[in-house]
Parts: C-alpha cells; structure tokens; sequence
C-alpha cells in the first residue's frame, strides 16, 4: 500500500518520523458521532411518482439501514406533509406522508399533521421546483416568507440541528436551482458555521442528489464526487425531465456528495440503500484529525504533512500521502479542509477495520524569517 499522493511543491515525497518536527499521534476508536440529514422533496405537479417512491423507501431502504448500524442519526425533512389519501392529482398527489417506525404517524390516510420523533422532524413548506435554496435558507431562522403549515417550527428548522453533529444534504427534483452553488455556500456558511464550515470553499457538509441526471448502464449507479458535470437527462419511466440539474451537481461534486438518475424511481430502493450506506461509513468512527499547533517560532508547512497508520496487529506502518482536494483522492491518502487533515473514503475504511490502528500525523516545519531591507 505504500503508494504516495504526489503533493505540490514545495512539499513532496515522504515524510519520516525522524524528520517531522512535530508528530501528532491519535489511536483509531469507534465513536458515535451523530448525524443530521436535511431532505428536501420538490412538491412541484410532476413529482407525484417519485414522491411516493420516497414515502415506499425512505423507512425500508434508508432509516432502516440507519438505525441498525448503529449510528445516531436524525432525519429533518423539509417538503409539505400529505394530510389525506394520495391522489392522482391534486396537493395530496406531490405532498408527502412519513409514517413509523422513522417519524410516530401510524397511518397517512388522515394524517392531519406530522408527528415527530426522537429521530424525525418536518417543516411543513411547499417546495417548488427552482426554489429549494431559497426556501430552506429562508425558514432556517424567523422571520419566514414560508411558514410552517402547523406551526410546529416557530424558530425556524434550525431548532433541530445538533451541535457537532455531521450535516448531511439530499435533493430531490427533476428541475435545476435558480440560486448558483456558490451564493449557498456562502450564504450557508455566513449564517451558521457552526454547523456547515465557516470557509464556502470547504464546506462542512456533505449534499447527495437524485436529480434529473442521465443514467448510466446500471440505472440506479451513482456518478462520483471526481466525474464532472452531466449535460445529458434520464429517461426512465418515460420521463421527461427539466434538465440535469446542473447547479446540485456542481454543489454535490464540491461536497463529495452522490448523485443518481431521478427518474429510476422503481430502483430507488437501491439509492437510498447507497445513500444510507454511505452516512454510515463516514459517520461511525473519526477520520479526520486537527492541526496541531507547530513549536514556538515554527509555521507548519502543509504542503509537507503526510498521515502514518500503524495496524493494530503489528503489520508494518503505511504512509498516506496528501491529495490536494477530495476530488483528487487515491486509496492511501488525505486531503487538507476545514483546517482539518481528513483520510480519503479508502484509507479510512482500512483504519475503521482496524479498531487498534495507531494514527501519527508527521509535520515538517520551516522556521519563520524576516529578511531585513
């Protein structure tokens, strides 16, 4: 495994322990680190088949998976609630229904309003199809221009963000967001960096899409963080959708979110399996470490870090080298973000196989000099 990540100059090849001037070392535990999913369902009159293959796989194929790896997770949906039997057309055809065991609502055939759980939350909203950005930024906090159909959320859906817990984004829509990615990172990461990264160049949040994205030969396959924007729509089901949603995907590739095909509606027992699956993996132990303060009279290069993993049965050590973003990622390396080093997804599910994995995080450092005119 001991391939290194070229990293630019001038900090390149390995880094010895004997050359690192400060050495940070963590042991690998499982921990549980909760997480927080924000899903946003268009309501807009051409969602009604997908919204109800939302409602058929949201407990089964997704709070399932969930709840039995263990992971403290709370779902907050933001999209209007379905009161009454649904409907060829009509409100009740776009709106939706959450029952048990993911919320505390028994039966959707008069359900007059949600009922939460320890785990389920809703701000009850219509969602149109290009203005999801816009809506969930504008109940986040009061004053609203949409309110809460049941006044459930007088302090807007942020009352139900944890502190410190990771923040998971999926869209669901088959149109694309007049708002560009970048005005939402911003305006995310101005209003509350305490939950989504205070730098909109390195969000602290993770957004997965099901947009209206070709499909690829296997039509519930997702399109990865590093392939580049899709310009080409699905077809499946005979749908005929808006676009591919390029403004989501742009924000998914920038978050190291998935993206998958709107219209296999009939697959979506497998996106959300994937989807599910992949909060898990990146929630139930730490894989990423802080920077650590360098010796007075030091700066720490980071451009010249690299990560050590010691296996827990003795093995011999193997260095990760550093990748300069997500996107560039390889099996035994890390990217530098949020002032964080963070394993890439292989290196760290080698670490979470290995709950005695010894970690050290080598720096070398150059010494701060002023140069006299």
């Amino acid at each position: 495994m001991n391939n290194f990540v070229e990293t630019p100059p001038p900090g390149s090849g390995q880094v010895n322990v004997d050359d690192a001037c400060v050495v940070n070392t963590a042991v690998a535990q499982l921990v549980e680190q909760p997480v927080d999913i924000i899903l946003m369902l268009d309501n807009s009159g051409s969602m009604a088949d997908e919204l109800q293959a939302v409602e058929d796989n949201l407990n089964l194929n997704f709070a399932s998976i969930l709840a039995n790896s263990g992971v403290d997770y709370r779902v907050i949906l933001i999209s209007r609630h379905r009161h009454d039997v649904r409907e060829e057309s009509g409100e009740s055809s776009t709106s939706v229904c959450v029952t048990t065991p993911l919320s505390a609502l028994t039966d959707c055939t008069a359900a007059l309003e949600p009922i939460f759980s320890e785990r389920f939350f809703q701000y009850s909203t219509k969602l149109n199809s290009t203005d999801s950005f816009d809506v969930m930024l504008d109940t986040y906090l009061p004053p609203f221009d949409d309110d809460e159909q049941f006044d459930h959320a007088p302090n807007g859906w942020s009352a139900w963000l944890r502190p410190g817990a990771k923040k998971v984004f999926l869209e669901l829509t088959d149109d694309n967001e007049d708002m560009p990615a970048d005005e939402l990172l911003r305006q995310l990461t101005t209003m509350a960096p305490e939950h989504f990264g205070s730098d909109p160049a390195n969000p602290a949040f993770v957004f997965h899409s099901i947009i209206g994205i070709a499909e690829k030969a296997a039509a519930a396959e997702a399109y990865l963080p590093s392939e580049p924007i899709q310009t080409a729509t699905c077809t499946g089901n005979d749908n005929q959708v808006e676009n591919a949603g390029a403004t989501y995907q742009e924000l998914s590739r920038l978050t190291g979110g998935l993206r998958f095909p709107l219209c296999e509606f009939d697959a979506y027992d497998v996106v959300f399996q994937t989807i599910a699956q992949d909060v898990v993996l990146t929630s139930n132990i730490a894989c990423d470490f802080a920077v650590p303060a360098p010796p007075q009279g030091l700066t720490l290069d980071l451009a010249n870090v690299a990560i050590q993993y010691a296996p827990g049965d003795g093995g011999p050590a193997v260095q990760f080298g550093q990748a300069q973003t997500f996107s560039a990622c390889q099996p035994d390396a890390f990217y530098i973000a949020n002032n964080r080093l963070n394993l890439c997804p292989d290196a760290c599910s080698a670490i979470r196989r290995d709950p005695r994995a010894n970690v050290a995080v080598l720096f070398t450092c150059e010494s701060q000099i002023i140069v006299l005119r």
